[in-house]
């Protein structure tokens, strides 16, 4: 498996972690407990179809790679790519805000600056992250948290 997959299977293993787990943090402050967690099945991955009917909230994740950036010169080098990774949260309109405040407290706390996901003895580096705005998409209410990461991937030194 090259790098810039394995940084996807790092964020993407690192959203589940997020969405269907750790329903307590343990900080500098201390433990943050009730952290709010969803089934697997309330989670659409991409290219794969969800159905919505009966979940009072579901979200979806997308990961958005930009193009590798060069770092180093010459075969065997080092390249950067950097992107984010988006989880949108949907409840239907008029209901679950509260919610969504929870969830974006405990994204402050997981997806803190600086933290690392690994996979596979490949690292990606979270360098910020933040929920947006709401808005409506069809008959839900939608929150999108976004996740901008870095990761290095040594280059392939071809023969």
């Amino acid at each position: 498996m090259i790098d810039d997959t394995k940084t996807r299977a790092a964020l993407v293993q690192g959203a589940k972690d997020f969405l269907t787990g750790n329903a307590s943090i343990n900080t500098t402050a201390g433990l943050v407990e009730g952290l709010p967690t969803i089934s697997g099945d309330s989670i659409a991955w991409e290219n794969r179809l969800l159905n919505t009917q009966g979940k009072s909230i579901w979200s979806s994740v997308f990961y958005r790679p930009n193009i590798p950036a060069t770092r180093s010169i010459g075969p065997g080098g080092i390249d950067e790519t950097s992107g984010f990774l988006q989880i949108d949260f949907n409840i239907g309109e008029g209901q679950g805000e509260n919610e969504l405040i929870a969830w974006e407290n405990k994204a402050r706390l997981f997806f803190h600056h600086g933290r690392f996901f690994s996979y596979g003895g490949h690292s990606v580096i979270v360098t910020s992250a933040g929920m947006g705005q709401g808005r409506h998409v069809g008959n839900d209410f939608r929150k999108s948290l976004t996740i901008s990461f870095r990761s290095q991937t040594k280059r392939p030194q071809l023969l």
